[in-house]
């Protein structure tokens, strides 16, 4: 399906304009085990995000990364630090700074997306 994208949010991982969504869809239970799916939804992202310049859908698995063990996990530092530019980054977290000036919320996932990037 497409998608209009407004410029309405401070967080936007995507710029405004149209966009084309489209999801990897796995039926967990048949695979060979758990690594199995694991290494096909990576080969998958890998090309549409490498290739294709495609944007992961954050309220889905993505960031697939093999570890130094082999294992292949989602939600990789490494990629969820590049969500967001440093400028967005910024920005909210001085807004966010104002809300939760104790850091309350200031947990999970969310808090990988607005992270600097290890060198």
């Amino acid at each position: 399906r497409f998608l209009n994208v407004q410029d309405s949010a401070v967080l936007q991982p995507v710029k405004a304009g149209i966009w084309f969504n489209a999801q990897m869809i796995s039926f967990a239970d048949l695979a060979k085990n758990d690594q199995a799916w694991k290494r096909e939804f990576k080969k998958v992202e890998d090309y549409w995000v490498k290739e294709l310049k495609a944007q992961p859908h954050m309220g889905k698995l993505f960031g697939f990364e093999t570890g130094a063990d082999g294992a292949v996990e989602p939600f990789a530092d490494s990629y969820s630090c590049t969500i967001y530019g440093d400028d967005q980054k910024a920005s909210f977290e001085a807004y966010r700074h104002q809300q939760d000036p104790e850091g309350l919320f200031a947990t999970g996932l969310g808090m990988k997306f607005l992270s600097p990037c290890a060198n």
